[in-house]
């Protein structure tokens, strides 16, 4: 006899592996189309006086340091667009040129045509203006498309790995009863004698009467002793019957 154990759960790890390399898929694309969007592109020289941007933002470079922004720009309409010289210094280097930011727009400017005029008596420096950049975007983004596959691809693969040990484990086969003489449901037949022991012959002494293995005639062994043989006549026991 045996007990029918019941159906394990189905766990949910497997669930939470995969839903972790789903966010860490979709957050490292993010982070890569940031990077497409921020990266440097080379900066359009200013000599003719008129640049083209074809994405929002305004950011003046300089090809050398230098002390103060000598720049002055306008918009299509002729209106004048506020600048700001950065905090810190900033560099960006394309295809073995390095160029230095000298001023930013105070705020978004949109796409579009600008005029920019820069003086510089000073220095031989050669500017050039471009979209808004920041190289700390850039950075971070790179930062994230790491993070993102370390962190939650490598908790999908930590979560998966829990959910397949579980799984196995709970696959393996559990004993019911200990399989060892004298355990329910591991009696000997009668008939196989005792363990280790070859079954008693028919004609041997030894087996139970009525069953398979004993002799028709054989007597049971250690019983008690017959009746005397009944005798007709009087009992003594029974004065009414003299």
């Amino acid at each position: 006899m045996s007990l029918q154990s019941a159906a394990p759960k189905k766990s949910i790890l497997p669930a939470i592996g995969i839903a972790c390399f789903v966010v860490g898929v979709l957050l490292a694309g993010f982070f890569v189309w940031r990077i497409v969007v921020t990266a440097p592109r080379t900066p359009q020289p200013i000599e003719g006086g008129m640049v083209h941007l074809k994405k929002e933002g305004l950011t003046i470079y300089s090809s050398v340091p230098v002390l103060a922004p000598p720049c002055t720009v306008k918009d299509a309409s002729g209106n004048d667009v506020p600048t700001k010289r950065p905090g810190g210094s900033e560099t960006i280097t394309i295809n073995g040129d390095t160029w230095y930011v000298v001023a930013r727009s105070t705020s978004t400017v949109p796409a579009g045509d600008y005029s920019i005029s820069c003086t510089d008596s000073e220095t031989s420096a050669t500017y050039a203006a471009g979209p808004k950049s920041s190289v700390a975007e850039f950075v971070l983004s790179i930062f994230g498309v790491v993070l993102s596959l370390l962190i939650f691809i490598g908790l999908g693969a930590t979560f998966l790995a829990i959910g397949l040990v579980r799984k196995n484990r709970n696959r393996r086969p559990t004993n019911t009863f200990p399989t060892q003489p004298g355990a329910p449901g591991n009696y000997p037949h009668p008939s196989a004698g005792y363990p280790n022991q070859p079954a008693a012959h028919p004609n041997q002494p030894g087996g139970y009467p009525n069953q398979p293995g004993a002799h028709p005639n054989q007597q049971p062994p250690h019983t008690f002793p017959a009746p005397p043989p009944y005798r007709p006549g009087a009992n003594p026991d029974r004065p009414q019957d003299r």
